[in-house]
């Protein structure tokens, strides 16, 4: 799957403006490229049940919110409405 793919799957109503911020802006394609990062680290089953992996993700899922409430934000800086920003609920 590609950057695009990606974020069109996570973000289906902003993936133009998305691409148009990410190629301007270097922190924000920082944030996408560690929201992407963090979603895929979440994505794989946990390697054991201890208290430390479970803390660890933890602790990933709540970096994972804190990015998205960033690309959200920034989007609806630029002019998407929250409606659009949030219609797909956060998947792991």
């Amino acid at each position: 799957m590609t950057d695009d793919e990606f974020f069109e799957s996570q973000f289906p109503e902003a993936g133009r403006l998305l691409r148009d911020l990410r190629a301007k802006d270097q922190e924000f394609d920082r944030i996408c490229r560690d929201y992407k990062e963090v979603f895929a680290e979440l994505a794989v089953p946990p390697r054991s049940q201890s208290v430390l992996q479970m803390r660890y993700l933890a602790d990933l899922a709540e970096s994972l919110s804190d990015l998205r409430s960033s690309i959200d934000g920034r989007l609806q800086a630029h002019g998407l409405d929250s409606e659009s920003v949030r219609n797909k609920d956060l998947e792991v």
